[in-house]
């Protein structure tokens, strides 16, 4: 389970959490992912209880505060000492083919992602999503998208269950996130997200919440 970290409540969590229980945050996630594009670098740990996953998101996929491409790029670089892996969005990857390179040459994994905030593409689009991610260097596809109704649920699990090139992880936005990523984790998806601090946007659980009811439903 990943605990997602995008505003300054939850680095003040993590970091008095992480102190008061000499370093090992309490709360029972498995990997930290920081919002690069949302927090202030200055404010980040000088070490981390949990390994890391680093992203700047694009403006168009949900990052804040506009970044420019050289921007993301210098904080993807500058997390490349202390992160496990990147995450950076597909619609990138030649822009920031050096990162992957970078990313690879430092034995880190990197995710390459898709948001659809508008809604969930066709199955034959997903496919071909994961196959560029693939052809690209990632070592996982990470798909996010708008759920309207039970079938874009649906395709989301058929994507998951394919036999896809790479390893896949899928998620629903929206009124039916919240569900959509319960499902989908029983359904093989490796990471699953909950924030940490404050909700960002509609379909994500808080952390905490998150790690109680996925004990009850994956094997142990």
């Amino acid at each position: 389970m990943v605990g997602t970290l995008h505003e300054p409540g939850g680095i003040s969590l993590l970091k008095k959490t992480s102190a008061s229980s000499g370093h090992r945050f309490k709360f029972p996630v498995d990997i930290l992912e920081a919002r690069l594009d949302a927090l202030s670098t200055g404010n980040l740990p000088v070490t981390w209880s949990h390994p890391v996953i680093a992203t700047a998101r694009h403006p168009k996929e949900g990052g804040t505060g506009g970044l420019s491409l050289s921007s993301r790029r210098r904080l993807l670089e500058d997390a490349l000492p202390w992160a496990s892996a990147l995450d950076i969005e597909l619609r990138s990857v030649r822009e920031l083919k050096r990162v992957i390179a970078a990313a690879h040459q430092h034995g880190r994994t990197v995710i390459l992602s898709h948001h659809d905030f508008s809604g969930t593409p066709s199955m034959a689009s997903l496919k071909k999503l994961a196959a560029r991610a693939a052809d690209h260097g990632a070592d996982l596809f990470k798909v996010a998208t708008q759920l309207e109704n039970q079938r874009d649920l649906q395709r989301l699990i058929e994507l998951q269950l394919s036999d896809t090139t790479i390893l896949v992880t899928t998620m629903g936005m929206g009124p039916a996130g919240c569900f959509s990523r319960l499902v989908l984790c029983g359904f093989g998806a490796p990471l699953c997200y909950g924030w940490l601090g404050k909700p960002q946007i509609s379909g994500q659980w808080p952390a905490l919440e998150l790690a109680a009811l996925l004990t009850g439903i994956l094997p142990k």
